[in-house]
């Protein structure tokens, strides 16, 4: 379980990103950070199963901790979060839409969508807005009456080059878009009392719409 000892050792992390601090804390960290991270993610699975969204998780789709350096400037060996995802398939190798967790010392956040796609995967999507505009508009509108909305941290200035005749249509921002994502913010509290996976099993419930529309 989360704990307050969770969150000193985020924030200790974040002070000591060296190898040898993780080395000499090795198993708390695996104690209070990544064992209760995969049983997380395994309740959610749990609370999901038979439902419209049955995404599943586990260790198997936690993110590593070791940093890949190779090619940063950025030479910390090590992320200062724990993260994962819950999948369609219970893999990270998926394409669909996912329900994403990360832990941090100041909380985190859980996000559900699709994040960061590369121009290959973004013109099938915005073609399916283009050719499905009021099967979208119901998924905005699913998400408004939970109160949640489209990030638009990720968003082109100007229309995407093949699709400057829809410039005038009422969801030509949303073409703009890369990465069609809601995103929650989480606090230590969420952590430490268990109510995270409830929220993040609603999170999935409230956001159906958008992770079945591709």
């Amino acid at each position: 379980m989360f704990s307050e000892t969770t969150f000193t050792l985020l924030d200790d992390l974040a002070r000591h990103n060296d190898k040898e601090w993780f080395d000499a804390h090795r198993d708390e960290v695996k104690r209070h950070l990544q064992e209760p991270f995969e049983a997380l993610l395994e309740e959610v699975t749990a609370q999901l199963a038979g439902t419209e969204i049955p995404l599943k998780g586990g260790g198997q789709t936690m993110f590593r901790m070791n940093r890949d350096v190779r090619f940063s400037n950025d030479k910390r060996p090590y992320h200062e979060h724990v993260s994962g995802v819950l999948t369609p398939s219970g893999t990270k190798a998926e394409a669909a839409g996912v329900l994403y967790l990360n832990l941090d010392a100041h909380g985190g956040f859980m996000a559900a969508g699709r994040h960061k796609l590369n121009p290959k995967d973004l013109g099938p999507l915005r073609d399916r807005i283009v050719e499905r505009p009021e099967q979208f508009r119901a998924v905005l509108d699913e998400l408004d009456r939970a109160g949640l909305s489209l990030s638009e941290d990720l968003k082109l200035k100007s229309m995407p080059q093949g699709y400057a005749d829809h410039a005038d249509a009422w969801y030509a921002d949303h073409l703009k878009l890369q990465s069609f994502t809601v995103r929650l913010g989480l606090a230590p509290g969420d952590w430490t009392s268990g109510k995270v996976a409830n929220k993040a099993a609603k999170l999935a419930g409230d956001t159906a719409g958008l992770l079945r529309f591709w």
